[in-house]
């Protein structure tokens, strides 16, 4: 028999904590809450009570490895995973010398890691995001053969806020590869950046969640037009994309109970809205996306004696750190609460 010395088991411990925290951070991003204050029960219990404070001020920032066009092909898969993990362990180790900053990453893309950066009182802790960018990129360009791209997006204060700030993050990264643009990226989507408030997300969520699609073409006219011959979209328009991306995300997490597919085909749609040259073709983008997300929607809801069940079961084992009453699922998901009960009694 193999023994474990009292190290081995103190470093596997950690690790399962980092994954179970890696993975809770992902889910902010991911999930719809009922609330701010399961998420602070779950951040205290996963060790992450800094995170956890009243009207706490975060950003976040995101490094991704660019490879050449011709590995990108489904071919080299092992190659792309090979080179994600060397990222991976780089920036971790990076983080890691820093109090406070916290790298996860999505399955999805693993070219891609991001990092929660709360802010710290003092002059000191001044430019902090981009000061661990430097170090980060000097880091990757001693050890990385490929090219690697960084940025850190706009401040927010709360946690309700928080998908703003992800999706300011994913419109800096985006443009850091703009003419004209670099460091710059960040600034330019400022005017936005309250866009949107948890009310009109829960407006536009509700919509998404109930198959609403006249009503979502309705609002992607209104935000970005018809006109194909306009000019490229400007930051703020890639925000409000972006935005938008992240809400049609939640509800695919919530009602694509037939696997994950959607969910990481969604999650990395973000370089494809990037690359829209006019506002009305990213609407179309997000139409098209929209469309995918709303078929599941209505499948689920088609059958909800095993379909909806099954993505409400789904849904509380993804977030088990915290009970989930009946009436709870069911104003999440726009249900009567007699159909989830009467859902789980069957099955």
């Amino acid at each position: 028999m193999v023994k474990i010395s009292p190290e081995e088991e103190l470093q596997t411990g950690r690790g399962q904590v980092r994954q179970l925290q890696e993975s809770f951070l992902l889910q902010l991003i991911q999930e719809d809450w009922p609330g701010t204050e399961p998420v602070r029960t779950r951040l205290r219990q996963l060790k992450l009570a800094p995170l956890a404070a009243e009207g706490i001020r975060l950003r976040f920032a995101a490094a991704e490895l660019k490879l050449p066009p011709e590995e990108i092909s489904p071919a080299f898969r092992r190659r792309q995973l090979a080179a994600g993990a060397g990222l991976q362990l780089v920036c971790r180790e990076a983080a890691a010398g820093w109090k406070h900053i916290y790298p996860f990453v999505s399955e999805a893309n693993p070219l891609q890691v991001y990092f929660l950066i709360p802010a710290r009182e003092g002059a000191e802790h001044a430019g902090r995001a981009s000061r661990f960018l430097t170090e980060l990129g000097q880091r990757l360009e001693a050890v990385i053969e490929y090219e690697c791209i960084s940025a850190a997006g706009l401040e927010v204060k709360g946690l309700k806020r928080l998908r703003n700030a992800f999706a300011s993050c994913l419109c800096t990264l985006d443009m850091t590869g703009r003419p004209g643009m670099g460091s710059g990226a960040a600034d330019a989507v400022m005017p936005v950046m309250s866009w949107l408030s948890p009310e009109e997300e829960r407006r536009l969520l509700q919509m998404i969640e109930t198959a609403d699609t006249f009503a979502f073409e309705r609002e992607l006219v209104a935000l970005f037009g018809t006109d194909k011959a306009a000019a490229k979209p400007s930051a703020n328009q890639l925000y409000q994309g972006l935005r938008l991306l992240l809400l049609l995300n939640v509800a695919a997490g919530k009602f694509a109970f037939r696997g994950t597919a959607l969910c990481k085909y969604l999650w990395n749609s973000h370089a494809a809205l990037a690359a829209c040259t006019s506002p009305a073709q990213l609407a179309e983008q997000l139409s098209a996306l929209g469309l995918l997300v709303m078929e599941e929607v209505k499948l689920a809801r088609q059958f909800p004696e095993r379909a909806l069940a099954e993505a409400v079961r789904k849904y509380v084992e993804r977030n088990y750190g915290w009970e989930l009453p009946p009436s709870a699922a069911a104003q999440l998901f726009g249900v009567e609460e007699g159909t989830l009960t009467g859902s789980s009694s069957s099955t």
